[in-house]
């Protein structure tokens, strides 16, 4: 299978459950649109993969993605098959999760699962091995799949849509390429100290 996924941290699923069963406290006005009238014990929790974060100051010193930090790790939530939410949920250094900071019901839910299925039928994809990661550049923002190669081949980048002016969603970036196309904007935030409007 040329896209795999991270090992899950312990009891990560299990959190995520527990945090989905609270949300059936809530009323229903109190839920995101993507949630109300959905049967939440109907809600199913999907194989993680690992979340990274891009700094701007990093890109600008020429680090490319090896200087992105892993922060935690993604779960989608599925109903009948279709993406709904997705939780990240943080873990200790022992590798067992301990939070779960957000559940996400935003327009990246259903984006990140078109994405994933439109990947494996990529011939490029289809010819190497890799781990989808979920990539997170907050100085523009973007949010993309990561396919970092476990089999020799080169990564790539697969942004996400909304996608911010530099780049094409649902376009496949080499890592060269996709540096070039955020290059200027990470210049600008770290020359205007973080200020620096999205274009």
């Amino acid at each position: 299978m040329p896209i795999q996924f991270a090992k899950e941290p312990h009891n990560g699923s299990t959190l995520v459950n527990a945090s989905l069963a609270q949300l059936s406290t809530r009323i229903p006005s109190g839920l995101p649109p993507s949630l109300a009238g959905v049967n939440l014990g109907a809600l199913n929790v999907q194989a993680p993969h690992a979340i990274f974060d891009l700094q701007a100051d990093a890109i600008t010193q020429g680090k490319g993605l090896a200087s992105a930090r892993a922060t935690g790790f993604r779960y989608p939530v599925e109903v009948a098959g279709v993406s709904v939410a997705a939780a990240e949920v943080h873990a200790d250094a022992s590798g067992s999760a301990n939070l779960v900071a957000n559940i996400n019901c935003g327009p990246f839910v259903a984006a990140s699962a078109r994405a994933l299925n439109d990947l494996a039928k990529l011939a490029p994809v289809n010819s190497g091995q890799f781990e989808a990661c979920l990539l997170r550049f907050s100085a523009i923002p973007l949010m993309a799949i990561w396919l970092k190669s476990t089999g020799g081949a080169s990564d790539l980048i697969y942004p996400l849509e909304p996608a911010p002016s530099v780049l094409v969603a649902g376009k496949l970036y080499s890592e060269s390429d996709f540096l070039n196309a955020v290059m200027p904007i990470a210049q600008k935030r770290v020359a205007s100290g973080g200020s620096q409007p999205v274009p």
